[in-house]
């Protein structure tokens, strides 16, 4: 297992995803969950980000799903504090982690 290519506080690296994680988080969200192949986060996980609970649980299982797919190693408490204490910031990790996947996607 490997570590993740982009620090916590690598979010500069692209301007795009530090944007959008910060003031649209829910399209990149979207964009992170589609990107992970035969993932289960449809309908329902978008429409479970409307509540601050939901929105937390998704968020860790989204980063526990990237982390998993990516190889990369942590714990699902490592998941939750990221998710919790620096929403943003992790998910803009998780987007420059994801970026090539959801490249060949679009």
């Amino acid at each position: 297992m490997s570590g993740w290519e982009h620090g916590i506080c690598g979010c500069f690296d692209d301007c795009t995803i530090c944007l959008l994680s910060f003031f649209c988080p829910c399209i990149q969200i979207y964009r992170n969950a589609n990107a992970i192949p035969d993932g289960e986060h449809g309908c329902l996980f978008l429409c479970g980000m409307c509540t601050f609970l939901h929105a937390c649980y998704n968020r860790t299982t989204l980063r526990h799903d990237i982390r998993v797919h990516k190889n990369i190693s942590g714990s699902h408490c490592e998941d939750w504090l990221c998710t919790y204490f620096c929403f943003s910031l992790s998910l803009a990790q998780e987007s420059q982690e994801m970026k090539s996947e959801y490249m060949l996607r679009e």
